[in-house]
């Protein structure tokens, strides 16, 4: 790993790293941005394509036993990695990354013993995503499966948010929602839970856990919808004190995920 000094800002060797609010736009590219050290060295470990790094010099040697031969590793001033990205940028380092495949449905449901799947059929909001990413992650789930509406797991925000969570926990796009509904049911061995902020629904900590399930999480103003309410085995809440608004969904995410998997533990 030999780094290569850029002073240039016009070499076309920066051109992924042009404009990093455009990186938003992911949808349907099979290339990404992540920034700062720990995303950088979560890309680096993960199993999808670190195509290059791009960095101040100091940062080089903090990552060197994670760069092999197979990254392009460039270095350049402050200066240029701001007007390259079109903001004050302070992280220090930038990774240029292409996604692998995810594993496939059936590989996923296919797996022995427990299970933890998070679903969002519709979530719009990328801070969201990316926090209900990275609390599955910390709790040891299986994968995160989202609908077409949901913001792209690759996104610049998605992937700053979750901590680079997306690039290890597989976060799988859902084209019909209400058939994957219809194939958790077919399994038989998955137990999918509605949450839901309704006071006459099973409050999360008088139920047990099932070794095997699929937490369904609505959108917020709207909630769940209904083939998915008319598809839970079991509709969950977290009681709340009288006259308190309803939680965040990646705040509630966290809440209900912690007592499902707390027997795994």
């Amino acid at each position: 790993m030999n780094p290569i000094s850029i002073d240039d800002p016009d070499d076309p060797r920066l051109d992924p790293y042009r404009s990093l609010k455009a990186t938003n736009l992911t949808r349907g590219r099979s290339e990404f941005i992540v920034e700062g050290r720990r995303l950088v060295e979560r890309l680096l470990s993960s199993r999808h394509r670190a195509l290059s790094v791009l960095a101040l010099e100091r940062e080089i040697p903090k990552m060197s036993a994670l760069l092999g031969e197979g990254v392009a590793t460039y270095t350049a001033a402050p200066e240029l990695l701001s007007r390259l990205v079109g903001f004050p940028f302070h992280q220090g380092v930038l990774g240029h990354g292409r996604r692998e495949p995810d594993p496939s449905l059936e590989e996923i449901l296919g797996r022995p013993n427990r299970l933890g799947l998070v679903v969002c059929p519709r979530l719009t909001n990328p801070e969201n995503l990316g926090a209900i990413a990275r609390i599955a992650d910390v709790f040891g789930l299986d994968a995160v499966l989202v609908g077409p509406s949901c913001p792209d797991p690759f996104s610049r925000r998605v992937l700053r948010v979750s901590m680079g969570a997306v690039l290890g926990l597989p976060v799988v796009e859902m084209n019909d929602p209400p058939a994957l509904a219809d194939r958790l049911i077919e399994s038989r061995r998955i137990e999918i839970w509605g949450a839901v902020a309704d006071p006459g629904a099973s409050p999360h900590d008088m139920v047990t856990p099932p070794e095997r399930f699929a937490l369904v999480l609505g959108e917020e103003d709207q909630g769940l919808e209904l083939p998915w309410l008319d598809r839970c085995h079991r509709l969950v809440t977290i009681p709340m004190r009288s006259g308190a608004s309803s939680l965040n969904v990646a705040v509630a995410a966290g809440v209900l995920l912690e007592r499902l998997t707390r027997p795994w533990r």
